[in-house]
């Protein structure tokens, strides 16, 4: 793969996984004004690494081009993110679900190695930074980084409060030992 194509392949993904929270907001939004402002929070969240891999994108194309040559992306592994984004949206789109259902599929987006492909082009990102001698520009990777984190944190709480399920709560605490 190029690295245009990850970038598109991980925009792709950060934008189904957009739609996905925006339709768990419609759906589960009768439940509590709550549950309806978190699911919406993760929606606007997704649309925002949308935006910042966008940003990367400019930034890696004038360092590296869009041409060269991706590192160490299993096809093995996009298929499996791609087969799992698929399952998830059939189950959203099928049927009614729960919200425990929703947090199932919330707790193991987060925790696919969709996330591990966000990363990797963070830091790629950081290296055609170096290269541009656009270092002022570290700081907002590092913010990315810390949402990240702060977005995995809120679906943790939102499972916390919401799911009633110790089960769940124990696979949305897991995702803390993934994103470290």
């Amino acid at each position: 793969m190029t690295l245009g194509e990850v970038f598109d392949l991980s925009q792709d993904i950060e934008l189904r996984h957009a739609k996905l929270y925006a339709s768990l907001s419609l759906m589960l939004g009768d439940v509590d004004e709550r549950v309806a402002r978190f699911w919406q929070n993760m929606s606007a969240e997704e649309w925002q690494h949308y935006i910042l891999i966008d940003f990367g994108r400019s930034l890696c194309a004038r360092a590296f081009g869009l041409d060269a040559p991706s590192t160490g992306l299993p096809e093995t592994s996009i298929q499996r993110i791609v087969q799992a984004l698929d399952e998830h949206e059939r189950r959203v789109n099928e049927k009614p679900i729960t919200l425990n259902e929703a947090f199932e599929i919330a707790i193991a987006i987060e925790g696919s190695e969709a996330d591990t492909i966000y990363m990797d082009l963070l830091d790629t990102i950081k290296r055609a930074i170096y290269k541009g001698k656009q270092t002022y520009l570290l700081s907002r990777v590092s913010q990315i980084e810390k949402d990240v984190q702060a977005h995995v944190d809120r679906l943790i709480d939102a499972t916390k409060n919401f799911a009633k399920d110790p089960d769940l709560v124990r696979r949305a605490l897991s995702l803390k030992d993934h994103h470290h």
